[in-house]
């Protein structure tokens, strides 16, 4: 459960489908976090810390990779490991650059 000075929201732009992790008050830097090979964007680390940062004031969002986000479970394709890798750095990249201003002051 998100602590009292946190909200949790879904996040789907662009691409990046995982949760949106916002503190209460103004936001800080933000973080991105993603997981490994087996797992997701709920995995209970990546909850945890998403949660115990935002609490500290950061934005964060974890969010799946694009081999998770075309197959739910099982490991990613090692054909396409490297196309994988380089578009989670896109992603990632994209997210600390272009969505930070609209993630701290959302469209009403």
């Amino acid at each position: 459960m998100p602590g009292p000075g946190t909200a949790e929201e879904r996040f789907e732009r662009a691409g990046i489908r995982g949760v949106l992790c916002r503190p209460v008050g103004d936001c800080g830097d933000a973080i991105v976090l993603t997981h490994g090979a087996g797992s997701n964007c709920q995995a209970p680390l990546l909850v945890d810390l998403s949660r115990a940062f935002a609490d500290a004031g950061y934005l964060v969002l974890r969010f799946d990779l694009p081999f998770r986000q075309q197959r739910p479970k099982g490991p990613p394709f090692p054909a396409l490991a490297a196309r994988d890798l380089k578009r989670a750095h896109n992603l990632a990249s994209d997210v600390l650059t272009r969505f930070r201003a609209l993630l701290c002051y959302p469209e009403n």
